[in-house]
Formats: structure tokens, C-alpha cells, sequence
């Protein structure tokens, strides 16, 4: 058991999933800048191969998190050492809206597989060697969505987000007497490429909706998304644990 708040916290390793793009790229490159190891975790060859050059040091690796065998054949490969003291899980998203009387079991299927499983898969893998150590961040990134409704995305989605923040809560409570915290980021909407991409395609009254929705009157910027979440893995934010950090410019507040 670790309890000591004066032992620092050597959190030299991270994994970041997600990390070809958006905030997984900028929360690996504010990592790297702070002297943390990084490996970039994502399914995409391309854009994992682009974005790492942008991470001075970070080490790629092409994994899809949602493949639960592979991703369990790799962790179980790995030498304990060479797990991570900092864990993102990234990867999740869907922009499409789409009715409640349209969706079908397969839209819930798929979202809690892009938006939960390897989230689940990766934390209950890693944990182990973090509490053994006596130390540990795991930051999974949760939505607005899962805190009340999408006006962006569906209810399959949403879902899956809510299923995000019950897990981050009980993993919390679990590893705590470890000295190893579980939060959750749950951001509004972010102008990441896809979101922006969805701003694009709309109409301009459904723009000027949504832009009425929001108490800032504009999207978060991708740092100020990254910023919160490289916050959880610093030594600093050792005392909070099972906590959800809302990044939505006021459109949610509870």
C-alpha cells in the first residue's frame, strides 16, 4: 500500500491510445515534452506514422484497442517493467447523429466497443503492474454525452460514455489504497478535425443552433482539452482519484 504523499511519483512511461490525432496527439506530445516516455498507440498506420514524428522521442505502436485478443497477447508479452505508469485511453467518438427510432443493436454494439472495451480491456491489464508498484495515472476520456445528452451524437453513444464514467468510478475505488488514481475528462465539444468536420457539413441554421447552444459561443480548442487530462497524470494530482472533469465551456454544469 502506498499512502505516502510526500514519495514522488517517477511516472516515466505513458500510454496514450488514440494518439494519431487530436487530443491522443497532443497529450502525447505534452507528455514527451515533460520528460515521460511515450508510446502512441493507434490502429491507423498512416496517421500514427505522421503524428509521431510531431512527439520528439515518442515510440509508435500499431494497435487496434478494440481487439481484445491482440491487445491481451501484447500486454501479457510485455516485460512488467515495460508497462505504463500513465494510462490515456483515448480512443472513442462518434459524431453521427442519428434518431432513437433508428438506431439498431449493432449502433450499441459498436459504440461500446469504440468507446468502452479497450478502455476496459487496457486498465484492468495494466493495473496490476501499477499497484504493485505503488503508483499510477489511468485518465479514460468520457464525454458530455455520458453526463447528460448529446445534441452531436446518439443514444447509442451516449451510453457507451456513461458505461465510461461508472467503470473510471469503480476502478477508482478499487486501486485507490495503491497509490493509483482512476479520473475521467469529460469534454464538450472540442474542435478536433472531426468535429470541425461535422460543423462543416452542416447547414447554416443548424450552425447557428448549435452556436446559440453554447454559453462560450465557440468549440474548445484541442490544448485546452489536452490540458486537463496531462493535469491527472502529473505527481500533482496524486489526491484525486475517481473524480470527472468537465471541459465544456459551461454547457454542462452540475
Amino acid at each position: 500500500m502506498s499512502t505516502d504523499p510526500s514519495r514522488p511519483l517517477p511516472a516515466r512511461r505513458a500510454w496514450v491510445t488514440g494518439a494519431a490525432s487530436g487530443i491522443g496527439t497532443e497529450v502525447a506530445r505534452r507528455l514527451a515534452g515533460e520528460g515521460v516516455e511515450v508510446v502512441m498507440i493507434d490502429r491507423d498506420p498512416a496517421a500514427l506514422e505522421a503524428a509521431r514524428h510531431t512527439v520528439p522521442g515518442a515510440r509508435p505502436l500499431l494497435l487496434d484497442v478494440t481487439d481484445t485478443r491482440a491487445v491481451t497477447a501484447h500486454v501479457e508479452a510485455a516485460d512488467p517493467g515495460a508497462l505504463p505508469d500513465i494510462l490515456v485511453n483515448g480512443v472513442g467518438g462518434d459524431t453521427r447523429r442519428i434518431p432513437l427510432e433508428d438506431l439498431r443493436e449493432e449502433d450499441l454494439s459498436a459504440a461500446i466497443s469504440h468507446n468502452l472495451l479497450g478502455c476496459f480491456t487496457l486498465t484492468r491489464l495494466c493495473a496490476p503492474a501499477m499497484r504493485d508498484r505503488g503508483r499510477g495515472r489511468i485518465v479514460n476520456l468520457a464525454s458530455i454525452a455520458g453526463r447528460t445528452y448529446s445534441i452531436f451524437s446518439n443514444a447509442a453513444y451516449v451510453a457507451a460514455k456513461a458505461a465510461v464514467l461508472g467503470y473510471t468510478k469503480q476502478c477508482a475505488y478499487e486501486l485507490a489504497p495503491y497509490g493509483v488514481t482512476v479520473n475521467a475528462v469529460a469534454h464538450g465539444p472540442i474542435a478536433t478535425e472531426r468535429l470541425v468536420a461535422a460543423w462543416e457539413d452542416m447547414p447554416p441554421e443548424r450552425q447557428a443552433e448549435v452556436r446559440g447552444r453554447l454559453p462560450m459561443a465557440r468549440y474548445g480548442t484541442v490544448g485546452e482539452a489536452a490540458a486537463a487530462i496531462v493535469h491527472l497524470c502529473g505527481e500533482e494530482a496524486g489526491y484525486t482519484t475517481g473524480a470527472l472533469v468537465d471541459v465544456n465551456g459551461g454547457l454542462h454544469i452540475s
